[in-house]
């Protein structure tokens, strides 16, 4: 029987965190003390998707969505082992580290989102429990990356 790894366990935490993340309610918008509105990260990227706010949305599921899963794949394939050829291991390794440069970006899309909107004074915001639930998950993934790129050291090649 095959033992599980601290990165495969790391990296299963993180996923089910992120997704479940996406999926539960982080904002509570409340406007001239009437109106209430509660988002979660896809139904919020989704409402500015409806509104047409097309650039706002594709900003938002790029750093929020689109890289953190796409750090989840890959970071599978090197967790798993499952890629054998080296050629194609060492590219998926220069993969993560350009992704992990970006790891916090997500998180800090969803901070300044929620400070815009507390600036505003005829609403307000109340943070809960998906947003820390995300952060976790971005956070255990940063880890993951960490643990898995830390065997590697890649050095640039000099050419003359």
């Amino acid at each position: 029987m095959q033992r599980i790894t601290i990165e495969q366990l790391l990296w299963f935490i993180s996923s089910l965190l992120l997704i479940s993340g996406m999926v539960m309610p982080m904002f509570s918008f409340q406007k001239f003390y009437i109106f209430n509105d509660t988002f979660s990260l896809l139904g919020g990227i989704s409402h500015l998707l409806q509104q047409g706010e097309l650039l706002l949305f594709l900003f938002l599921f790029c750093f929020s969505i689109a890289l953190p899963s796409y750090k989840i794949v890959l970071s599978y394939l090197l967790v798993s082992h499952r890629i054998k050829d080296t050629a194609y291991k060492m590219k998926t390794i220069k993969r993560l580290l350009i992704i992990a440069k970006w790891s916090m970006a997500d998180v800090f899309v969803i901070a300044v989102l929620a400070a815009t909107v507390k600036l505003d004074m005829i609403a307000t915001i109340e943070v809960h429990a998906g947003l820390f639930v995300f952060a976790a998950g971005v956070i255990i993934s940063m880890i993951v990356v960490q643990r898995l790129l830390s065997d590697y050291e890649l050095k640039p090649v000099c050419r003359d």
